[in-house]
Formats: C-alpha cells, structure tokens, sequence
C-alpha cells in the first residue's frame, strides 16, 4: 500500500499499528482498515492530551480525566475489535464514542461542545463498513443522532463544578468544532484521493483495454462488438484480396536457435511487414508460425484490392531483400495472392478472432505453399486484375493439392510506364 510505503521510515510500532489486521484482507479490504486505524491513531492520542489539559486546569476535574484516558484507549483497541467482525467493531466504536461524549457532555456541562466529536463516528462507518453494510451504518448513524439529541437538552453546566467556568467551555467549545472537523476531513481527503487513484487506475485500465480490443480487431468490427457483444458477427465479402507469406526454412532454423532469438527473428520481420499493411490499408489477418496473411476489402471494401496486395507482395521482397544481410542465414519469403469472394466474423468467446474462410482463402494459401522462395505467385483472376500495370511470366500448369492442375504466374513487378505514371 502506498500508506505504508509513505511511513515506511516511522517506528516499528507504528507501522505494525497502522498495518494491523491487514492478513488475509484484498486491497479494497486493507485501505478501509488503514483508515479505520489511522483515525484510532489519531483519536487515542487527542483523547488523553484533552484528559492532561483537565488537570492542569484544576485537578477535581480527574473524573473526565479518567473518561478521556478511557476513551484514548479504548480508541487504540479498536482495531483489535475489527479482528472479530464488522458487527462488533461497529458496536463497539458506537458504543465507545457516544457513551464517552455523553458521559463527558454531564461531567463538563453542554456547553462545552465534547458531544460534537460524536459527528466521527458515521464518517469512520462509511468508510469502515461502506455501503456493504446498509443495517449497520443505519444502526450507528441513527444511536449517534440519539446521542446528539441527548446531549443538547442535558445541562449547560457540567456536574462537576470546577468545569463551569467560561475560560474551560471556551476553550473545550473552540477544540470540539475544528477538531472533530478536521478529523472527518482528513479521513475524507484520504478517501478521496484514494477513491481518485482507483477512477485514474480504472481509466487507465480501459484504455488499455481499448488499445487491446482494437489491436485484435479491426476499429468497425470492434465498434460492433461493443454495441451487440453477443451478435454472431458475420459478413458476406463480394471481393477481397488475399496474401499469404511464408518465412522459407524457418523450421530448420528455428531447430537449432534460442527460443529468445526465434521470437526477436520473426517478431522484427512481422513488425516490418505489419508497416507495410499499415501503409497500403491492409487488414493483418493472422500470423500462423512463420506465416503471415494479410487481406484487402475487408472488413469494408477498398478500391482496389488486388493493386493493393500486389504492392504489398513488391514490398515484402523488398523488405527482405533489405533484411537479408542482418539476419543469419538471409531472408526469403514466399509469396502467394488470390482474389474473389469470401466469409469473415468473429469467432471465440474469450480470445476474440477475427478470420476469413472461403476457396478464395484457400486457393491464396496454395499459391504461396506450392510457391517459390523469394517469389510472388498469382492466380488467373489475380492476373487479370493487374495485368496492365504489372509484369508477369508464366509458370504453366501446376498440379495444387485439393484443386488439381492451375494455371499460374509469377508476379515481377511494376510495369516502367506505369511506375513514371504513378510517379508523375
């Protein structure tokens, strides 16, 4: 707890007292009790300075001496009452201070204000027992009312005659209305700061879980999800465009390498690649292993896409290429596209995820598995979308697993009329 850590430099005994009762107690827990204690700290100690200040004033006043000792430490006990539940702690401290300010309210007459020290007692049960506890802050808050009552329609003078002099009720009057205010004050302060630090924390834990959401989700499907969290989240996409890229002989690699170093390799490969979707406002879908699939038109279509994924594929090599020299044993990648239409949602109740499942994923995934390393492998349809501003050379007939033979191209790159253009 940030109190203690705050005091961590005062006496062992002192900690231990402010600490106490703090086993097996959650933070929420431990904060009440902290207060409880610092405000028992605090009462135990004025009560008998007050007890001093009567026998000083003249000693036939040792009968409120003897209340006021007995209420300091009865004060300093009862965070050892708190021990034993919330029940007898608030039967205890009602019992305590009322009985104490009432007793002391006929020793040295009405006027002399003590019974307003009873204002303490709601404020120590609303911390204590919050709002968990309805009957027994009604309990101690309807006895303290009773008590104040009382204590106004008791005598102004006090029965013991040396306390009737105006010097003693001014000054007890002048101590009975700041003291117990600043008592109630400082206890609120705390509780306040306290409760101001948990809004900041809760604040700041939902942003973070903001950043999270959106992180693993795309902002409009993650916007939706808010609004209908229990809506079955499923679109029917007319075209989208498709990547996959596959780090070439990872596995082996991976087989004789650190586990730190395997992340740190594919973490600072996917974080480039993961600039590069950014920049041509792709959809990261996934990274499987050493996989990695992106997708454009989705979840909102895009003009474009398949322009899209191709300068993403151009741009992945060149990434690579780049790479190649810091990494031990290079970098390639192989590269697969596909376009047409397609099914995405959510799927999960816990670990959210956001996927894309159609022939058109399918077909994409054989591209780069039935691929080359260092090279970008289309599909007919694919081809078709880019051929006038792209260049290609035919690879032929290619036998795919789970869909026979398919015709397919290499894609090399941007056409040099067509770069002068978009440069231009």
């Amino acid at each position: 707890m940030k109190e203690l850590n705050l005091i961590k430099k005062a006496p062992r005994w002192l900690v231990w007292y402010l600490s106490y009762n703090f086993e097996g107690k959650t933070e929420r827990q431990k904060r009440r009790q902290f207060a409880i204690n610092f405000t028992c700290l605090i009462g135990g100690t004025i009560s008998p300075l007050f007890g001093l200040y009567y026998l000083t004033h003249d000693l036939s006043l040792w009968y409120a001496t003897i209340v006021a000792v007995a209420l300091g430490l009865g004060a300093y006990a009862l965070p050892l009452v708190s021990r034993f539940g919330d029940t007898p702690f608030v039967f205890a401290t009602t019992v305590l201070l009322c009985g104490s300010c009432i007793a002391l309210t006929l020793l040295l007459g009405a006027r002399s204000g003590i019974f307003m020290y009873i204002l303490i007692i709601t404020t120590m049960m609303i911390i204590y027992v919050g709002s968990e506890r309805v009957a027994l802050l009604l309990f101690s808050t309807l006895v303290s009312i009773a008590s104040i009552t009382l204590c106004f329609f008791l005598p102004s003078d006090g029965w013991l005659t040396a306390a009737n002099t105006p010097p003693l009720h001014t000054v007890l009057l002048i101590s009975s209305v700041p003291v117990p205010i600043l008592m109630i004050a400082g206890v609120m302060f705390a509780s306040f700061r306290r409760m101001e630090r948990a809004e900041d924390a809760l604040e700041a834990e939902y942003t973070r879980s903001e950043a999270l959401l959106y992180n693993l989700l795309p902002e409009d499907i993650a916007a939706r999800l808010k609004i209908e969290p229990y809506r079955t989240i499923a679109d029917s996409l007319p075209q989208v465009a498709i990547l996959f890229a596959d780090v070439v002989d990872f596995t082996p690699r991976a087989a004789s390498l650190p586990p730190e170093e395997i992340v740190g390799f594919l973490n600072r490969i996917f974080r480039s690649f993961d600039q590069l979707a950014a920049k041509h406002g792709l959809e990261k879908i996934k990274t499987i292993g050493d996989a990695y699939m992106v997708a454009a038109g989705m979840p909102n279509p895009v003009g474009d896409p398949v322009h899209r994924v191709a300068e993403m594929a151009l741009d992945m090599q060149r990434t690579a290429e780049k790479m190649a020299s810091d990494l031990p044993g290079g970098l390639q990648v192989r590269i697969g596209l596909h376009a047409g239409p397609a099914v995405a949602g959510v799927i999960g109740n816990r670990k959210l995820f956001y996927d894309v499942w159609g022939e058109t994923v399918n077909t994409a995934s054989r591209m780069e598995s039935h691929g080359e390393p260092g090279r970008i492998q289309v599909t007919a349809s694919a081809k078709k979308e880019l051929e006038e501003d792209y260049d290609f050379q035919l690879r032929g007939m290619v036998k795919v697993k789970g869909m026979g033979d398919v015709e397919t191209w290499w894609l090399t790159g941007r056409r040099a009329e067509t770069r002068i253009r978009k440069n231009d």
